[in-house]
């Protein structure tokens, strides 16, 4: 897979919600934002907002990982993604 078919996901919740804070290659990301529901590919245009509910990173290996909080933002530049996350939902 091409470097640039993939985006570089940096997961930090360690400040807010004391989870461990890790790193993850994704092929896309799914979320929601006040507006709706919207995914995250590839070449995404710079972006920055903030996310609500749920989160789907869909990996390499054909592996789909969901995970709830409460709240967070996304920021998105050049396949690299950073998302900051407030409160695991069980």
């Amino acid at each position: 897979m091409d470097k640039k078919d993939v985006l570089n996901v940096s997961v930090v919740w360690h400040y807010f919600s004391g989870f461990a804070d890790y790193e993850i290659k994704a092929t896309a990301i799914s979320s929601e934002n006040k507006t709706g529901k919207f995914d995250i590919l590839p070449g995404h245009a710079n972006f920055i907002c903030v996310i609500y509910n749920n989160l789907v990173l869909y990996t390499p290996e054909k592996k789909k990982r969901i995970y709830a909080f409460e709240k967070g933002i996304v920021e998105v530049s050049e396949n690299s993604v950073k998302l900051f996350l407030e409160g695991k939902i069980d």
